[in-house]
């Protein structure tokens, strides 16, 4: 298991008191304004109203001022989320842009909106097509096949647009790197126009217009839109109308792009989500009608979250397991039943993609069981035969989740090529480490935390190897980046409408995220197994308060915790409606011993890099070089009781923090000769003495051979 240090950002009073009073402020005043039709309030009322206020806006302005936000005008700009969006005119190229679509619009030219088959690209296709339909255009639109097209424009997406009779291409979420592509088109008479958001290489398509937020010459404010984000950009300019103006039309697709894509919930994009959500919320679009009553939202409050996990892998999963043109048929229906149709037939795809999804990371687990010394890689490298394309690279990221490494994982068909997708963790450079194997493979792309290659059968074994010889000499140990807690609460003085407050600070998502909070100093009081034996829900009591937290993917019997154990917890706060009322809620994410801190994530980097046969330092060996007597005393511990053989911080926090190298190395060394066996039991795995005939040799340990020269 990789274990993560924690770290909580540092908290200035003054600022959290000064934010505490302008948002209270703000506050009073509004509620005295809504009831400007009752009798005026009294200094006094306004003084208790005020009091009340800063009280339960307390914790919301302790998370801003951790998070650096500590002006007054900015924080309240920010709980608002109505940042003015930029003038679309700023984006470079945008004037040549609309000049083209409003020329081939006069004169009846057929123009063709290309997109992608991710939710980005279909919403943005979506966005853009309904748009020129209503100015009139004749238009078309169309998306690429994984399979058969693979991502982005290519000549025979623009033959067969050409054959259709379309004179002027405009690609929306892809393009900018379809240099080729754009002089291919030029050959054959047609216009292209350029609408993107991904980082531009050094030469640029030769077209009528490139409009990409991130090119080096683009002077607009606001960089991080995604590609619907950009063509709203552009149906704004198209109209010569402030893009406010868009947001009751079609801020609800921008908004799904948006969250779907990743994309940072700052600026412009806060503007353009809560407004998307507020539109969504009662959306008059029978495609997302329809989608919202097959996942279980309809009527609900309808948040970034719901996006990202309900909504989005729906559309998704067409250009994943089917064909996305589904998906945008979904999003622009207007027919009610037909919508109904589309929506179930989304849902029944994806739960194919999840099955499927589930069946081939099995098999990896499977390999990783009958090749355990592929634990010790530096970078996981795992390939199957006929693995579906469209979901390896969720099955890299589960993968990634459960062992805190780099995985690529890679299907390999009938004519022996294998199709690989990678993902990374913080501080290792996925991509550059497949670019140094560039000579094995057949092609490679992406960036530092996703990539994506290609490479025959015959050299899967030597890629494995050369990319771990990489990975050994850049990045020899790997530190988990820490988990960060925004602030440190206590039961007693967290409340319902503390909480409620902190729903200003939405939508969450990249670069806002879900508050953490940290709980220091709470026991075990209760475990109860949730959704048939899943996840597990704790209550954790602290001083004489409790607090019910779910903790998802954690099956109570695998709980390495036991009641009575003193913990401290990271998690989420939310409030639920119950028979009783009001009532706080947590989801945990991570826990650990109470008191630990950042050593023993940096121990177990250590250990870790050592079993993968990194060479450490003296002063690095030293640090987790056992002595005889610290391997009797972790023997004699681990027959005193039952120890949790995949988590062992309990157990390095019984025989002290910073003795955790040495601990690890112990229970490694111990493993190795046989005297102990991690056993299965109800799902779980745990230490067992293994009796012995003889005596057993310590020194035969492999891992203490590594560790002989000092």
């Amino acid at each position: 298991m990789t274990y993560r240090a924690w770290e909580q950002k540092p908290l200035d009073r003054t600022a959290v008191r000064e934010l505490t009073a302008a948002i209270a402020e703000q506050a009073a005043a509004q509620l005295e304004e809504q009831a400007m039709d009752e009798a005026p309030w009294s200094d006094e009322k306004y003084k208790a109203v005020l009091a009340a206020q800063q009280k339960e806006n307390a914790l919301l302005a302790g998370i801003l001022a951790a998070r650096g936000i500590t002006d007054p005008a900015e924080a309240l700009t920010l709980l608002a989320g109505e940042e003015e969006l930029s003038d679309p005119a700023l984006l470079t190229d945008m004037d040549a842009a609309c000049q083209r679509i409003w020329q081939a619009i006069d004169n009846g030219e057929t123009i063709a909106v290309f997109g992608d088959y991710d939710v980005d690209g279909v919403t943005a296709t979506a966005l853009l097509y309904q748009h020129l339909k209503g100015m009139g255009a004749t238009v078309k639109c169309m998306l690429p096949s994984r399979e058969g097209d693979g991502y982005g424009l290519s000549k025979n997406a623009i033959q067969s647009m050409h054959n259709k009779g379309c004179t002027l291409i405009v690609t929306v979420d892809n393009g900018i790197s379809a240099v080729e592509e754009a002089d291919f088109a030029a050959s054959l008479g047609m216009d292209l126009i350029i609408t993107d958001h991904h980082l531009p290489p050094e030469t640029l398509p030769k077209a009528v217009a490139v409009v990409d937020p991130r090119r080096e010459d683009d002077h607009s404010p606001f960089k991080g839109l995604c590609g619907a984000g950009v063509a709203f950009k552009l149906c704004a300019a198209l109209d010569g109308c402030p893009p406010e103006e868009m947001l009751d039309y079609c801020g609800d697709l921008a908004a799904v792009g948006t969250v779907a894509d990743v994309m940072p919930l700052v600026g412009e994009n806060r503007t353009l989500v809560k407004a998307g959500l507020r539109q969504l919320q009662q959306t008059d679009r029978p495609g997302f009608g329809a989608l919202l009553e097959e996942v279980g939202l309809a009527g609900k409050p309808i948040t970034a979250e719901n996006i990202s996990y309900a909504i989005a892998p729906r559309i998704n999963a067409a250009g994943r397991m089917d064909n996305a043109v589904t998906a945008l048929q979904l999003v622009l229906c207007e027919d009610p039943d037909r919508a109904e149709e589309l929506a179930h037939r989304l849902n029944e795809i994806n739960a194919h993609r999840q099955e499927t999804e589930q069946q081939i990371f099995k098999a990896a687990e499977e390999l990783l069981e009958q090749q355990p010394e592929r634990l010790d890689d530096r970078i996981m490298l795992l390939w199957g035969r006929d693995w579906h394309p469209g979901v390896i690279g969720i099955v890299a990221s589960r993968l990634v989740e459960r062992t805190g490494r780099p995985v690529i994982v890679v299907t390999i068909d009938e004519h022996g090529e294998g199709k690989g997708s990678g993902r990374s963790v913080q501080g290792f450079n996925l991509h550059a480490c497949i670019g140094s194997c560039a000579d094995l493979l057949v092609r490679y792309g992406g960036h530092a935390m996703a990539a994506g290659l290609s490479v025959r059968e015959e050299n899967l074994p030597e890629l494995r190897r050369r990319l771990n010889d990489w990975a050994a000499r850049e990045c020899p140990v790997l530190h988990t980046p820490p988990l960060t807690c925004d602030v440190t609460i206590h039961l007693d003085r967290i409340t319902v409408e503390c909480v409620r407050h902190l729903d200003q600070l939405a939508p969450y998502g990249a670069e806002n995220p879900t508050p953490v909070f940290l709980l220091q100093s709470a026991v075990v009081d209760g475990v109860y197994p949730v959704s048939e034996g899943r996840h597990s829900r704790l209550r954790l009591r602290q001083g004489n308060s409790c607090l019910y937290a779910v903790w998802f993917g954690m099956p109570a019997e695998q709980l390495p915790y036991a009641l009575g154990d003193v913990v401290d917890a990271a998690l989420n706060l939310s409030v639920y409606e119950s028979a009783r009322g009001a009532q706080l809620s947590g989801r945990i994410i991570d826990l650990h011993p109470a008191g630990l801190g950042a050593e023993l994530a940096r121990q177990a980097a250590l250990v870790q890099a050592l079993r993968r046969g990194t060479p450490l330092t003296d002063e690095q060996k030293k640090q987790i070089a056992p002595a005889r007597t610290d391997i009797i005393a972790v023997y004699r511990e681990l027959q005193s009781r039952r120890w949790h053989a995949e988590d062992l911080q309990p157990l390095c926090a019984k025989l002290g923090e910073e003795q955790t190298g040495k601990t690890l190395v112990a229970v490694a060394a111990l493993e190795q000769v046989g005297l102990i066996t991690a056993a299965e039991k109800g799902g779980a795995k745990f230490w067992e003495l293994v009796p012995t005939a003889g005596k057993k040799n310590l020194g035969d340990a492999p891992i203490l051979k590594c560790l002989e020269e000092l």
